[in-house]
């Protein structure tokens, strides 16, 4: 069943999307407010940048691995000696990707979460060391890939193709485009258009299968709408987003079985091939599954959590208690912690936790001692989907540059 958040798109609400693609981030139209540290916020209430990181948190970052600190510089290292940061990267952009059940067909498909995630890897390399070449090929990818790609997305992983890519394209496009980095008007115009019309009608309808799913199209909608200037499809991510995570993580609040997800019939599938696992505080809808899913929809749920706060929209605290349960439920599973996990549950780490930690431990003073303990043997993070150099933009990062939490 498709997600019916939003069933029927009329022609205004997409008119409204192409006309949003003219923002520029000098735009500072809004009335006089004070803001924090480098950022700009336009007519539409938007601080830029603002997606995932902010420019006072890249200026820290900058300052740290300049400095050779612990663990930035060794993130900083891992991103430049990656493939996704050579400095002879080439895109390979396509017309559209038909992307079937497990790769099969992978027509375009590896090739653009490849690309996205070199956009970012390259753009935040950029800013720390403002060797321009890293720029322009952040620019090169962008550019590329909004003059080739017109037939969207297809097949049956089509849809979450898309929230995988879209996660990551803004979050380089909003830094290239505050950074005075040299990408034309005119290309991000046509940039904010291809996120507008081949990406977003593939994430609007949601999804009732798998909550990771549906969590990434939350966080790609979340991040298109701030860096297209446009308020209805930032809007329609963070409903998405307050329909599905409660939904994800269990606690025994919810009862002897867990939520549904907003506009779902029926629970997804909580275990694996017949096998189960009591219900639990912290447990994640496919922990039975693999640790690999359920760390994509937490990621997607955090990342999420983490551009809204970025524009002052406070998700994390409505889902603290179950962030914070999932990761120490993990934690206490993995390396040093090493309990024995429950039946038919493994554990395994990924490439995130940092941008959660920050949040509740460091900006707002939490104990989370397992994860701590998880998070100095995990570091540096690398790049797995979304999930993209988190110790480098989240390590100890704290609450810099953050705007006040808007009043409702």
């Amino acid at each position: 069943m498709i997600n019916p958040i939003n069933p029927i798109l009329s022609r205004r609400f997409f008119a409204a999307l192409f006309l949003g693609a003219a923002f520029a981030c000098a735009d500072t139209k809004a009335a006089p407010v004070t803001l924090p540290p480098g950022a700009l916020k336009s007519s539409a209430g938007f601080y830029h940048p603002g997606v995932l990181v902010n420019r006072a948190q890249l200026d820290f970052i900058k300052g740290k691995v300049v400095a050779g600190i612990e663990p930035w510089k060794s993130a900083f290292e891992a991103a430049k000696a990656s493939d996704l940061g050579a400095l002879s990267y080439t895109p390979h952009p396509w017309t559209n990707c038909d992307c079937g059940p497990f790769s099969t067909p992978d027509l375009g498909c590896k090739d653009e979460q490849h690309d996205s995630a070199a956009a970012y890897t390259q753009a935040l390399l950029w800013y720390i060391t403002t060797n321009k070449a890293y720029a322009q090929n952040a620019v090169n990818i962008m550019n590329a890939w909004a003059a080739t790609l017109t037939g969207g997305h297809k097949n049956a992983n089509g849809p979450v193709q898309a929230a995988w890519c879209a996660e990551q394209w803004p979050r380089a496009a909003e830094i290239i485009r505050c950074s005075d980095a040299g990408w034309r008007a005119a290309d991000i115009a046509r940039f904010q258009t291809m996120l507008t019309a081949q990406y977003v009608p593939s994430l609007i309808g949601g999804s009732c299968e798998n909550g990771n799913k549906e969590l990434s199209m939350s966080e790609a909608l979340i991040n298109i709408g701030v860096f297209n200037d446009d308020r209805a499809t930032f809007d329609l991510g963070v409903k998405m987003w307050r329909g599905r995570a409660p939904a994800y993580i269990y606690l025994a609040t919810d009862g002897p079985v867990p939520l549904k997800a907003a506009n779902c019939d029926t629970l997804p599938i909580w275990s694996n091939k017949g096998l189960t696992t009591p219900f639990v505080d912290g447990l994640l809808q496919e922990s039975v599954r693999d640790s690999g899913h359920a760390n994509l929809a937490l990621s997607a749920m955090v990342n999420a959590a983490e551009t809204a706060r970025q524009q002052g929209v406070d998700l994390y605290a409505e889902q603290a208690k179950r962030i914070m349960a999932t990761l120490e439920f993990q934690a206490q599973y993995l390396p040093p912690n090493n309990a024995t996990p429950p039946k038919n549950l493994a554990f395994h780490t990924h490439p995130t936790w940092e941008i959660a930690y920050n949040e509740y431990h460091n900006r707002l003073g939490y104990d989370l001692p397992k994860m701590a303990a998880v998070l100095l043997k995990n570091r540096p993070t690398g790049v797995n989907h979304q999930m993209a150099w988190e110790t480098l933009t989240h390590a100890e990062v704290g609450a810099i540059g953050l705007p006040p939490v808007a009043t409702p």
